[in-house]
């Protein structure tokens, strides 16, 4: 593994069975081989990547976390700006928006990926509308410049079913038909003949001791998990959705693989935050209709670590008479799931291979976007390219175990304004709002002026809010931030 030459390979393999080093052996193997002189892991959140940073540290040294909240002291941040470490771990969007963008302190790393080996993990999280456009990028990367490329997942996206792309992979397992068969974990069972209540799943949950549901909107993970907490002991029952903080999401996380490590009763309701790279091994896993790849990676819950008994997950279509999904694609690809007429094998593939081709068949990227790459726009393609569309603001919360760390930034905030420094230090307890209302609940900071003595309090709007000292009970130990009265995004988050 690592042997062969530079140029664009895949890495197919099933969930927990350690792509994480093997990606790592495969880079360095590669670099020795051919004379690389530097990885770049690239990684979709900013969950793993502070995860698989405490992996690598313990095999190789100086690894540099780049993105967005690091916290750099002031002799990594200028190779963080330059990529001028020997081992990089970054987000896509750190990665894959500089390759497009116009600023010039995010070009200034650009000349650095040349003559690397970048391993981008979770492959399958690449955003369709910009598929085409972000792997072409990538072609030209291996063709002129030297770079080794390996996208590494337990869903290969079949690119090559795109018409519009040139994708030609080398795949470095290549008999890994066999061991998605051999390393077969769970049962699957489709409920897709009807509609079932999220009641019903409560109450199927609530004698359970060791199980997880994963559904597709914020809105049914809280329905789930009120009934939960009216049927069983608090103490058993775990929300985990963007409505918490990092801070205290990662310390669910904590508590959850703890209990279960010791066989203590664990019942979590989740969104798509679950599902990728986060460890834990529950008995049985709920998983509503959803894109195959978030099917299979909420198998990859269930079983991970190879009990003698078959895991046992459920596929099940919630009863709602409001929308099912987060927006069009997500929806057009858990339809693609039931045109493929289940029940039929996660573990394969061949239907892996088939679920994309019919996914992809006549997409393509956004036309603003072509439009502005064919027009040799440099401002407007920069514009165009996001991987993430989020029109959501920041909102820091007062999570109860981070409380001192809340106090000290609100009273920076209220009486400096907010800047880059502030924020970074704030990222563990900040998430993203999509509340209606949020104005009624929540003060917006200004940008802090500089230059200036004393904060004025008349600068422009941040999208950065505090909730006012009266409703800071709205954020909750057991569900994060719920506002009574707004009309929140259901986001799959």
């Amino acid at each position: 593994m690592g042997d062969g030459p530079e140029g664009l390979y895949t890495l197919t393999a099933p969930t927990g069975t350690g792509k994480t080093l093997a990606l790592l052996h495969f880079a360095l193997r590669h670099c020795l081989r051919n004379g690389k002189q530097r990885i770049i892991i690239v990684l979709p959140f900013l969950t793993l990547a502070e995860q698989n940073a405490a992996i690598y540290e313990n095999i190789v040294s100086d690894v540099l976390i780049d993105h967005s909240q690091s916290n750099l002291p002031d002799e990594a941040r200028e190779l963080a700006a330059r990529w001028s470490a020997p081992v990089i771990i970054t987000t896509s969007v750190r990665f894959f928006e500089a390759l497009f963008s116009d600023r010039p302190a995010d070009c200034r790393k650009l000349h650095n990926i040349a003559d690397s080996v970048v391993v981008f993990d979770e492959a399958q999280s690449l955003p369709v509308n910009l598929t085409t456009s972000t792997l072409r990028a990538v072609n030209e990367l291996c063709s002129r410049y030297h770079t080794t490329m390996v996208f590494s997942t337990a869903t290969q996206p079949d690119f090559a079913a795109r018409k519009d792309l040139d994708w030609t992979p080398r795949e470095i397992i290549p008999e890994n038909k066999e061991m998605f068969a051999a390393l077969r974990r769970t049962e699957i069972e489709w409920r897709l003949d009807r509609k079932t209540p999220l009641e019903t799943v409560a109450e199927e949950m609530s004698p359970l001791d060791s199980v997880c549901t994963i559904v597709n909107l914020r809105r049914h993970a809280r329905q789930i998990a009120d009934a939960l907490y009216q049927s069983c002991p608090k103490n058993t029952v775990f929300f985990l959705t963007t409505d918490l903080c990092p801070a205290h999401r990662s310390r669910q996380i904590e508590i959850i693989r703890q209990r279960l490590h010791e066989g203590k009763p664990c019942r979590v309701v989740a969104t798509q935050c679950i599902e990728a790279g986060v460890d834990l091994d529950f008995k049985t896993v709920y998983r509503a209709l959803a894109p195959l790849d978030a099917i299979i990676q909420a198998a990859g819950r269930c079983n991970r670590n190879g009990r003698d008994q078959m895991g046992r997950v459920i596929v099940f279509c919630p009863e709602d008479s409001r929308r099912l999904y987060p927006d069009d694609w997500y929806n057009n690809a858990a339809v693609t799931v039931q045109e493929m007429s289940p029940p039929f094998s996660i573990h394969d593939p061949d239907n892996i291979r088939e679920y994309y081709q019919r996914l992809f068949d006549g997409s393509s990227d956004k036309k603003t976007l072509t439009g502005a790459i064919d027009a040799r726009s440099f401002a407007q393609t920069a514009a165009q390219y996001k991987l993430i569309d989020n029109t959501g603001v920041q909102i820091i919360v007062p999570y109860a175990e981070k409380r001192e760390l809340y106090k000290s930034i609100s009273k920076q905030l209220r009486e400096q304004g907010a800047d880059a420094g502030i924020l970074k230090e704030a990222a563990s307890i900040t998430l993203t709002c999509f509340d209606k209302n949020l104005d009624i609940y929540a003060e917006e900071i200004p940008v802090a002026r500089r230059n200036r003595a004393r904060f004025d309090g008349q600068t422009a709007g941040s999208r950065v809010y505090l909730l006012r000292p009266q409703y800071e009970e709205y954020y909750s130990a057991e569900m994060g931030l719920h506002l009574p009265q707004g009309e929140k995004f259901d986001g799959i988050w």
